[in-house]
């Protein structure tokens, strides 16, 4: 890769466009920038660029789409802001729309005694993780990122002794598609799939300290373990984060309680986007059975939905019908416990006791019947669409259109540092398909066709 720092690139005042740190970002290890609403960027790694460049047909509706590549310029002003700017390929400039370039970007990097993310602008959305437990205008795994991306290309996160501007750095990034962009509060779920954690390239010591790490946390039984997530507590107002640390300390029923409170928004058991999720994973599935030589090593599996309770539809009018009963009934504690093998809010966890909110919570299914505590009582449906195509009809209005059953939720595999195929030319060729990637997929599925019975605890490895 070419340094950038001595390529005499030089970007053009008219068309450069400012990025923005990317305040979703619940996994990985580089940070994500906004270049626009619907695209964002991360640094550029050449097998990853070469991968997304000879996607198959195939795969294309299965990840983000990718928009090539581009320089950025990295610069300190002398009040300690830190300024991303770089000049996007022609084929981005011909078909995007971008803001005015005398607006500030709505979030900003900004040296105080560390770096920050400094908000620009008033926002209704605050997120909370199990080590930051005050509130914070972006997930702060994202924070974790960016620090640690600076550190890399030599820009010192403590603070200067003599403030004033610092000498350019320059960095390649690749354009990708914002997968939350159409989410008013996107609940994302990074999920590290695959049973080997390297690529063909690592050393020996490498190889040894992946296969540790999978042998201790669910990759080795399920083949899958959480890499991040964040999901929006309507009752709460805010986004409960988990980073990949904690997803590592989690246990087999750790991981499926935690899967079960990432489909839960405090009020209702989101069933139809389970539903809707399920058939995409089985979709992704019998493409990936067909992929001969590829192998995702160390590439996540992404879900995306929208936690709003003001979507447009049944489910916006059940979640409303529930929240007045609902609200007061769930303990704010329970609903921040997302139980792991060591730890729940300091206290060992015991897979056998459920918290509180798993017998509060409402089930946003067809028919289904709702448990709150003792009682028992018939609910009218959250969801408006069969889950298979077997499913009965119902009255003209009832069903949500193709397109809305297809936008409910998102499933994308992100992440191809460490992927190879046989059209990459590498020295090493697999045969067949990643199995291992398979084995973790399968178990996915499986586990949500446990939530779908509200089975939570039986475990099959």
């Amino acid at each position: 890769m070419p340094d950038f720092r001595k390529s005499g690139f030089e970007m053009s005042q008219e068309e450069e466009l400012k990025l923005e740190p990317f305040i979703h970002q619940v996994g990985g290890h580089s940070p994500l920038f906004c270049l626009d609403p619907v695209t964002v960027c991360k640094p550029l790694e050449q097998r990853e660029f070469n991968f997304y460049s000879t996607l198959p047909t195939s795969l294309l509706p299965f990840t983000p789409s990718f928009m090539g590549s581009m320089k950025v310029e990295i610069s300190e002003d002398n009040e300690g802001y830190i300024t991303l700017k770089g000049l996007p390929p022609v084929s981005y400039r011909r078909r995007c729309l971008r803001s005015p370039p005398h607006l500030k970007p709505k979030m900003r990097l900004k040296r105080c005694r560390s770096i920050e993310i400094e908000t620009g602008t008033p926002s209704d959305q605050y997120f909370e993780d199990e080590l930051v437990k005050e509130e914070k205008t972006y997930n702060p795994w994202a924070l974790k990122c960016h620090r640690d991306n600076l550190k890399k290309i030599g820009i010192n996160i403590v603070k200067s002794v003599e403030p004033g501007l610092t000498d350019p750095t320059f960095q390649e990034f690749i354009l990708l598609e914002n997968l939350t962009f159409k989410y008013k509060y996107p609940c994302v779920l990074d999920l590290k799939v695959g049973t080997r954690q390297y690529g063909d390239a690592a050393s020996a010591s490498k190889k040894q300290s992946k296969n540790a790490k999978v042998a201790e946390s669910t990759s080795g039984t399920l083949g899958y373990r959480l890499g991040g997530m964040q999901v929006y507590q309507a009752n709460l107002g805010r986004f409960i984060c988990r980073s990949k640390n904690y997803g590592k300390s989690l246990s087999v029923d750790g991981l499926k309680v935690s899967l079960r409170q990432f489909f839960s928004n405090g009020l209702v058991m989101r069933m139809d986007v389970i539903n809707t999720l399920l058939r995409k994973l089985k979709e992704l599935k019998a493409v990936l059975e067909k992929l001969e030589s590829y192998r995702f090593y160390t590439s996540s599996l992404l879900v995306i939905y929208d936690g709003s309770v003001n979507q447009s539809g049944s489910h916006s009018r059940c979640c409303q019908e529930l929240e007045t009963h609902t609200r007061n009934s769930l303990s704010t504690t329970s609903l921040l416990q997302l139980p792991g093998r060591r730890y729940v809010n300091g206290s060992s966890y015991d897979a056998g006791n459920r918290s509180k909110s798993d017998d509060n919570l409402e089930y946003c299914s067809q028919f289904t019947t709702v448990h709150r505590g003792s009682s028992e009582r018939r609910s009218a449906s959250c969801e408006t669409f069969p889950s298979s195509a077997n499913s009965p009809g119902s009255r003209a209005g009832s069903l949500a259109s193709v397109s809305d059953l297809n936008n409910l939720v998102n499933v994308k595999i992100i992440d191809f540092a460490h992927s190879t195929h046989r059209g990459l030319k590498d020295l090493t060729l697999h045969e067949g398909p990643d199995r291992g990637f398979l084995m973790g997929l399968e178990n996915f599925i499986k586990t949500l066709e446990e939530l779908q019975g509200k089975a939570i605890f039986p475990v099959t490895v």
